[in-house]
């Protein structure tokens, strides 16, 4: 993912991101398969935090908040945590890899970005082969290798909220940026 960001306001690593990585290789997971009917050139991101963000992130509630307040990540604001973050944090439950940012904020504090992302890399590549997974990928796509820790899974009611809210975020997201 050429001049990709994967340092992210809300702590979310985007380097496992599963729309990104669509929009890169072509091969959709559990999770950027609900977005099957829009075209993969329009899967593309950059990351939140540059200037080519894919149509569906948009709509996030924290990247906006952010760049306003001028803060490099949620955890450097004065409010954190505020009502808008725990909003945005209570997605955890539909969608789980959220979950995971508050944790990767406090890391980040402590540790500074640098680090968090290079454990972040290392956790979300395969150690066989060094592919990179995403959030929702159950095995490599390069050697079929298992990930090292585990990765999502979207299942039941879950994978049908996803196939419908998922393209109208997108298209939302995409009247926007026109």
């Amino acid at each position: 993912m050429n001049n990709f960001n994967p340092d992210t306001y809300c702590g979310i690593y985007c380097g496992a991101c599963s729309i990104a990585m669509y929009g890169e290789t072509g091969h959709p997971d559990d999770f950027s398969a609900c977005l099957e009917r829009i075209p993969r050139e329009k899967m593309v991101c950059g990351g939140c935090k540059s200037d080519t963000v894919y149509p569906g992130y948009r709509m996030c509630i924290l990247r906006p908040c952010a760049q306003e307040k001028g803060v490099e990540h949620c955890i450097d604001c004065v409010d954190y945590p505020c009502k808008i973050y725990s909003k945005w944090n209570s997605m955890a439950k539909s969608l789980p890899h959220i979950g995971e940012a508050s944790a990767s904020l406090e890391l980040i504090k402590c540790e500074g970005v640098d680090h968090w992302i290079a454990g972040q890399k290392k956790r979300w590549s395969c150690p066989d082969c060094g592919a990179s997974f995403s959030w929702y990928q159950s095995e490599c796509r390069n050697c079929g290798h298992k990930p090292a820790s585990g990765t999502y899974q979207i299942s039941g009611w879950k994978k049908l909220l996803c196939r419908f809210m998922l393209p109208l975020v997108y298209r939302k997201g995409k009247t926007l940026s026109n």
